[in-house]
């Protein structure tokens, strides 16, 4: 069962009050968190909580923290022991007409959904994708709602029949994919593009790299060219809902998984700890 929470209080249905001049929906004015929960956890709550508090301040949007642990406590609680999917979105809300609107009324909405956690860990085929990101814009950096680029982008995958678009920056790096962020092992060596590389630092990331040393790599945030990406040891994506996924495909071509089984393995046990059980079970 799905579940919605607005206006202050849970909804069992699709359907709540939104203003027509909420600047969420008119200009993709706000920000948004995917978390996967499991057994009434949300895993690595407090990251992504303090991703989208920093990313607030940024855009100067008021961050209402009560409120936002209210919707997560109670969707929480609704939703049960099974994996579930908590989107947290937090808009501007309504302001005057120009761009450079204030608001002290900021608007949370948040869902909750099942998820398949058969999804985890399923390998990818990335073709790598015209639009290009940049390190300038908080689009690129932040999760905001204004996601055309990753959406152009996903599409034009879908239509080549690939899983994910690679994404390159304006010099023609690896940024990451429409949903994920990007590693390359080469040896022992764990390559990741740097937060300076136009990328949005995901949380699965930042766990990877705190742990990246127990499973004997060495972490480095650096540049990565594609055709590092050719020649790598393995190839994989990082999100919060996936985990881990292999690329077993870059634009048609073969790319190596090796340790990729083992990567992902760590992170299913680090969550496991979190919410006391292996949902992979």
């Amino acid at each position: 069962m799905s579940f919605v929470w607005s206006d202050g209080r849970l909804h069992q249905h699709e359907t709540v009050p939104l203003s027509p001049r909420n600047r969420g929906l008119t200009l993709g004015d706000g920000l948004f968190e995917t978390i996967l929960a499991v057994n009434r956890v949300a895993l690595w709550r407090d990251e992504h909580l303090a991703r989208m508090k920093h990313s607030a301040a940024v855009l100067g949007i008021p961050f209402p923290q009560d409120e936002i642990g209210a919707a997560v406590d109670a969707l929480l609680a609704a939703g049960g022991e099974n994996a579930h999917v908590l989107r947290l979105t937090l808009t501007r809300g309504a302001t005057a007409r120009g761009l450079a609107g204030e608001s002290k009324a900021p608007v949370v909405l948040a869902t909750l959904d099942p998820f398949d956690t058969r999804l985890v860990g399923q390998p990818a085929t990335l073709v790598t994708s015209a639009v290009r990101r940049s390190a300038g814009s908080i689009a690129a950096t932040h999760k905001t709602l204004s996601y055309a680029d990753n959406i152009a982008a996903a599409r034009e995958a879908a239509a080549a029949g690939a899983d994910d678009a690679l994404m390159l920056n304006s010099a023609g790096n690896v940024a990451c994919t429409s949903i994920a962020n990007v590693f390359a092992v080469r040896g022992r060596h764990l390559l990741t593009p740097a937060r300076d590389q136009a990328i949005l630092p995901g949380v699965m990331r930042g766990v990877l790299l705190l742990h990246a040393q127990a499973l004997g790599l060495t972490p480095e945030e650096t540049v990565l060219t594609p055709e590092q990406l050719t020649d790598a040891d393995a190839v994989f994506i990082t999100n919060s809902l996936r985990f881990l996924r292999p690329v077993s495909r870059l634009d048609g071509n073969a790319i190596a998984t090796a340790v990729s089984d083992t990567i992902l393995d760590h992170l299913c046990g680090l969550a496991a700890g979190l919410c006391q059980r292996d949902f992979r079970a």
